[in-house]
């Protein structure tokens, strides 16, 4: 009885750690996130397995928000990163479904520029086909007091990009 009881609370503990989840369209892999700092201040993203418990493979952390989208056919994860409310940059990851466990990662595209102030991207839909995302640019000059938006579409690229988790 005590195990089980353990078992719950294990399985209960898993569930409350997660600010967000994100689960993938052919429902086998979850990216989730929890906060970065011990006072809940950030956040991490991970990727897993769905059966699995354990932490999974972490992919961003920053010291405010992430946000995560799946494309339609759980190829591809894209993490919208938010370091500051003036900047969001998007990296697109390719998930392998192999039999490893952890699923097998690589980062295939990332917005240029990265870290640009008053630059924000975000995923506005895919075309997994062509290998193609979707992207929105706002870009805002402060000091002519203008704002624009454009959309992009970026080729996902075949080979991995160096991937460096941001500090």
């Amino acid at each position: 009885m005590r195990a089980l009881w353990l078992l719950i609370f294990l399985a209960a503990a898993d569930t409350v750690i997660a600010y967000e989840r994100y689960l993938s369209p052919n429902g086998e892999f979850e990216a989730y996130t929890t906060a970065n700092f011990p006072d809940g201040r950030g956040m991490k993203l991970f990727v897993r397995r769905v059966p699995a418990h354990d932490t999974g493979l972490l992919l961003a952390q920053n010291g405010r928000w992430i946000e995560a989208k799946w494309s339609p056919d759980s190829q591809f994860l894209a993490i919208i990163d938010h370091p500051d409310g003036h900047i969001a940059d998007v990296y697109v990851f390719g998930i392998t479904a192999a039999d490893a466990e952890p699923p097998t990662v690589a980062l295939l595209y990332r917005t240029p520029n990265a870290l640009t102030y008053d630059v924000r991207w975000d995923v506005a839909g895919w075309n997994t086909e062509n290998r193609e995302i979707v992207l929105k640019q706002e870009v805002r000059e402060q000091d002519a007091g203008t704002q624009a938006a454009h959309s992009v579409v970026a080729k996902i690229g075949t080979q991995p990009l160096k991937f460096e988790l941001p500090k």
